[in-house]
């Protein structure tokens, strides 16, 4: 044969090899890129994307088995007896009837297989998931009373779910007649109204009081024209707020097991004493559906049960606020399409993944687990399935943007500035925002020596080709629907994303601390997560103990609460972000003397201190998970 020819035939061989690979490496890259459910189908075209890994989804729910049976001591503390319907029982049999300790472990076990037996493709098929999701969503309906039907018949027997274990009922015992008392007395449910939420809101993520000011008065003015006479005076002496809640009002009453599960729309206006600072409610505006019955209610002109009436609908609001909004959305929803493009885009060896990694290894098989055991795991709402809180988040994420969910951004955005909750130190009329703010600048820190430590220049950072597809796919409407990212043209833009990114991931972690749940958000009057009556009273009805009880959730409600109360704080991490042997253990990058690594060092140790601070009495420092896990 010709020479010539045995070249052509060399060189025709190589090219098919050279083809072969770049067709397989494409092919591997396709199997293992993270994909996500097809919103915008369903019409969601406003939230950011929900990835799903199939292998990660089942093994979130294996391990939510786990969790289950960790935080068993916790349901089985729930001991002391109380009478209801003149049956004496104890807590756990009236919120739990006779059911298992893990109710909800057939449902899991039912997922997993179904899992275990469909192909990532055919399961994100909009046929199979819109089965599945119904699935997820579907309630058993009841025909008898069972003690976990019963209400309350006294305020204070809220303290039902106060667990006899870890001392969590003998130590909150002192509270329990003051808590009880925002139910019976209108002085009390007033001045309890804000400190709630200033002091035990932060695994809510309750940033939420904004400033009256020019730029929403004429709407606060408009709500409240009937009664705006006596609330005049307090906006023209700069001491007037509110609390906007009305995106509850879009969304009707769920039926659950034969009971109303209801979030009242509701708008709270509040003043500030000038001196001390201190802040009440004076006003609250509650709606249904489509503002259908709205009612105004005033310290001065409903009645004294009225009052009280308004304020519980308003904590309702608050409550689910907290964990759709708060929580889930600014921590679990925009991050896990991040995370989604990271992996799609970005190879394991380079620095980005290096540092974000570590913090990305549960959420996307958590919020998917999430979606498809429902009933099983999510809280008593009135968002009662999956689409309904699609819907939720599709209509809180229309005209949001990325950076608006950080706290100095929304803190700014609602005129709320530290000297006007400051009397002995900084935010002390208003924790949870200091909390916040503190373990913001902990994560701006981290990210700002990383940049440094990475990249040189800005030029550097402009030519990362990983690093500009990330973002770019992150704010692609068909990948990560991720709105309002910058340009990564500057080391500055970028040292911001990876702050919002990793403070996301590092304040959800609070959650998991005991000082977060406490006995305030277990005593479930304080942060109802549903009313279950949806009659909205007149502000001139006076509401008798039992009317009010029955408003509020009833005792099986109330064990539904507290399993997802108790799987956050008593379960351990999967992966602690403090190290059991230390923080200079597991580091992020291969040479021990990166300075990347002293960045980490330093990241770890101020999120340690912030614990130490935040409960000094229980600081559980390796509480603190790494990543989002629940």
């Amino acid at each position: 044969m010709e020479t010539w020819k045995i070249v052509l035939i060399i060189v025709g061989v190589l090219a098919l090899l050279v083809a072969a690979y770049f067709i397989l490496k494409t092919f591997v890259r396709e199997v293992k890129k993270v994909r996500h459910l097809n919103l915008h189908r369903r019409g969601l075209t406003q939230m950011p994307a929900v990835p799903f890994i199939l292998t990660e989804t089942i093994s979130a729910a294996v391990k939510l088995n786990r969790r289950a049976q960790e935080n068993k001591m916790a349901k089985e503390g729930l001991n002391h007896e109380y009478t209801l319907d003149n049956t004496k029982r104890s807590a756990y049999t009236f919120m739990y009837d006779t059911a298992e300790v893990d109710p909800g472990k057939k449902d899991r076990d039912a997922l997993i297989h179904r899992l275990s037996n469909t192909n990532e493709s055919v399961f994100l098929s909009q046929n199979v998931l819109k089965k599945n999701l119904e699935q997820a969503s579907h309630q058993p309906k009841t025909t008898s009373i069972h003690f976990n039907e019963l209400f309350l018949e006294d305020a204070e027997q809220f303290a039902i779910s106060w667990t006899n274990f870890g001392a969590l009922r003998t130590n909150s015992l002192p509270n329990q007649k003051i808590y009880a008392s925002i139910l019976t007395d209108p002085d009390a449910a007033s001045e309890q109204f804000w400190p709630m939420i200033a002091n035990h809101g932060l695994a809510y993520n309750l940033l939420i009081l904004q400033k009256v000011n020019e730029s929403n008065v004429d709407e606060a003015k408009e709500m409240f024209d009937s009664v705006w006479d006596e609330i005049a005076p307090i906006y023209y002496g700069n001491n007037l707020f509110a609390i906007d809640l009305r995106i509850f009002s879009k969304w009707d009453t769920s039926k659950v097991k034969n009971f109303d599960r209801w979030t009242p729309g509701s708008y709270i206006l509040l003043k500030q004493d000038p001196a001390t600072k201190k802040i009440t409610p004076i006003a609250v505006y509650v709606s249904a559906k489509n503002e259908l019955n709205a009612q105004i209610f005033t310290r001065k002109t409903a009645t004294d049960t009225a009052w009280i009436w308004a304020l519980t609908a308003a904590r309702t609001s608050v409550t689910v606020y907290g964990i759709w909004l708060g929580h889930v959305y600014h921590w679990h929803i925009v991050s896990a399409p991040m995370q989604m493009t990271l992996f799609n885009e970005v190879k394991e060896s380079h620095a980005l993944r290096k540092l974000l990694d570590p913090q990305s290894k549960s959420l996307i098989g958590f919020d998917a687990a999430l979606l498809l055991l429902w009933k099983t795991i999510g809280p008593p709402t009135s968002f009662s399935s999956p689409d309904l809180f699609l819907e939720l988040t599709n209509e809180f994420a229309t005209g949001r943007n990325f950076f608006d969910d950080d706290p100095k951004v929304t803190l700014e955005k609602f005129g709320i500035i530290e000297s006007d909750f400051t009397v002995s130190e900084p935010w002390d009329q208003y924790p949870i925002a200091g909390d916040l703010l503190k373990i913001w600048d902990i994560s701006e820190r981290f990210a700002k020596q990383f940049v440094k430590d990475t990249y040189t220049s800005d030029k550097e950072v402009f030519d990362d080709t990983q690093l500009q597809n990330w973002i770019k796919q992150s704010a692609n409407p068909a990948q990560g629907n991720v709105r309002g990212l910058p340009n990564m043209d500057n080391r500055e833009n970028l040292k911001d994303v990876l702050s919002s990114l990793i403070y996301r991931v590092a304040a959800h972690g609070n959650s998991r601390q005991l000082n977060s749940l406490s006995d305030a958000l277990c005593f479930v009057a304080n942060y109802p997560p549903c009313l279950q009556d949806a009659r909205i009273p007149a502000p001139t009805e006076t509401i008798d103990k039992t009317r009010m009880l029955h408003y509020l959730p009833n005792t099986g409600t109330i064990g539904e609460m507290m399993t997802f109360y108790f799987i956050f704080t008593y379960s351990v991490p999967y992966n602690p972000l403090i190290p059991l042997f230390g923080v200079r253990e597991d580091l992020y990058f291969d040479d021990p003397n990166d300075p990347r690594n002293g960045a980490l060092i330093e990241f770890r140790e101020g999120i340690q201190e912030f614990i130490r601070e935040y409960d000094p009495e229980a600081s559980m420092t390796h509480q603190w998970p790494a990543s989002i896990e629940t």
